[in-house]
């Protein structure tokens, strides 16, 4: 029952939050806001977004979280810290502006680990606008979040060990709209000719999409029979953050060129999906393109594929992968959409227009319990090696 009071406290901390808006480009002015009391709500570090802050008559906060630019996917992000004085519980209106909240409100005592607010401690508006929140916040930090973050900079770190891999290479592609130099990881040997794309994270908030990427990469890194045959026959190239600026503005959905990247796909604008088609393409012309693989979040597991009838090389692989995994986890849903009409502008639709491979797009779900997540994420690259290897030389 303490346990639950303190949780109940913590949420009530979130929602009292006042407005105003972060620098879309993250390295703007320090965003704080002090109250009588020691009450303080921060959001001036990498990935904050805390866009309007203010005490309220009730003795509560109000809080607004706005996009970076509209129109916008309704994915609204937040991300700050809040600390008081001393301990005392609050009460805080969360406010979304141009969207609507989508996600159940995670809090942390060291921004390192993550718990969902019960239900007890949260309450949404019926247009799901706003929501109140109580919580119990004293001198140490709260951290809130829509989902738990998954940093640009742990990203790097992720790669950056791997790296230490003998057989991982990683390297720098391209810029982003900041400069910030985009990262690529190699498995196995590029010569080889049989090449498989992953790539990730071209949508800010879709944090379980990083956390299925990291997992599947490291069981094609693992030390297991199959992985060490797979990496003999095939080499993989892993882009695993195409919107660092994004991330690090703690942006909705956008890059900051306030484009949707996933939609970029065929006027190739932004520098970034021009840096990583060009990788793509690089590839294509020193081998074989064998599966294109996007990783995303969305509200339901789901894998975005072509129609049955489409023409791929390999012939059928997406489908036979994918019951493949049904019948390794039977108590799994695997599901599987394949639009007759698919959105022209997207990775998945321009990897399979462009050379006719099998391309995915791998959407995790916003609140899938974790360790499924990767349990699933493992068994998935497991049978896409074996699939692959059985399938290296089909026309």
């Amino acid at each position: 029952m303490l346990c639950r009071l303190i949780l109940l406290s913590v949420a009530l901390l979130v929602a009292c939050a006042p407005e105003s808006a972060p620098p879309s480009a993250g390295t703007g002015p320090v965003r704080r806001w002090a109250f009588p009391g020691g009450v303080v709500f921060e959001a001036d570090f990498p990935g904050a977004r805390l866009s309007a802050c203010e005490a309220l008559p009730d003795g509560g906060y109000g809080l607004v979280i706005r996009p970076e630019n509209l129109p916008v996917n309704n994915s609204p992000w937040f991300f700050f810290r809040v600390s008081a004085g001393t301990s005392q519980a609050l009460q805080v209106r969360l406010r979304c502006q141009g969207g609507a909240l989508r996600y159940v409100p995670k809090i942390s005592t060291d921004g390192v680990q993550w718990v969902t607010l019960p239900a007890e401690a949260h309450v949404r508006a019926a247009d799901a606008k706003e929501a109140v929140l109580q919580l119990e916040v004293g001198p140490e930090p709260l951290w809130v979040a829509a989902q738990e973050p998954v940093s640009s900079a742990e990203l790097l770190a992720w790669a950056r060990t791997l790296e230490r891999l003998p057989f991982v290479s990683r390297s720098n592609f391209g810029a982003s709209v900041r400069g910030t130099p985009l990262c690529r990881l190699d498995l196995g040997d590029p010569a080889c000719g049989r090449h498989v794309v992953i790539i990730g994270r071209q949508h800010p908030p879709e944090t379980t999409g990083s956390l299925a990427l990291m997992r599947f990469v490291e069981e094609l890194a693992g030390d297991s029979p199959l992985a060490r045959d797979f990496r003999a026959a095939f080499h993989v190239a892993v882009m695993p953050l195409l919107n660092p600026d994004g991330v690090d503005a703690g942006n909705w959905r956008h890059n900051l060129g306030g484009v949707d990247l996933n939609r970029d796909w065929r006027d190739f604008a932004q520098p970034e999906t021009q840096a990583v088609r060009d990788q793509i393409l690089a590839l294509h012309e020193r081998g074989r393109l064998f599966l294109h693989l996007d990783f995303h979040s969305t509200f339901k597991d789901v894998f975005y594929v072509q129609p049955v009838e489409a023409v791929t090389s390999p012939s059928g692989f997406t489908h036979r992968w994918l019951d493949a995994l049904q019948a390794r986890v039977p108590d799994y849903e695997v599901r599987r959409s394949a639009s007759p009409v698919p959105t022209p502008t997207t990775s998945m639709f321009w990897a399979h227009d462009r050379f006719g491979i099998p391309s995915v797009t791998y959407e995790l779900g916003d609140h899938t319990e974790r360790s499924r997540l990767r349990q699933i994420a493992a068994a998935a690259a497991q049978e896409m090696m074996s699939l692959l290897l059985e399938l290296q030389d089909a026309p």
